[in-house]
């Protein structure tokens, strides 16, 4: 997957878990925490993603 399409999903994840309310926490082994910062790089994440 590309740079730009995995910017593009976290950035829907972010705004579907906004939109609802929730909070996104992220327990990662195999991938080294590349789903933590792929979600963290996008600017306001922090409103809704917790930990990881």
């Amino acid at each position: 997957m590309s740079e730009h399409t995995t910017y593009i999903k976290a950035n829907a994840l972010l705004d579907k878990a906004r939109a609802k309310g929730l909070r996104l926490t992220a327990a990662e082994s195999c991938t080294g925490g590349l789903v933590a910062a792929a979600l963290t790089e996008i600017p306001g994440s922090s409103d809704v993603f917790d930990r990881g």
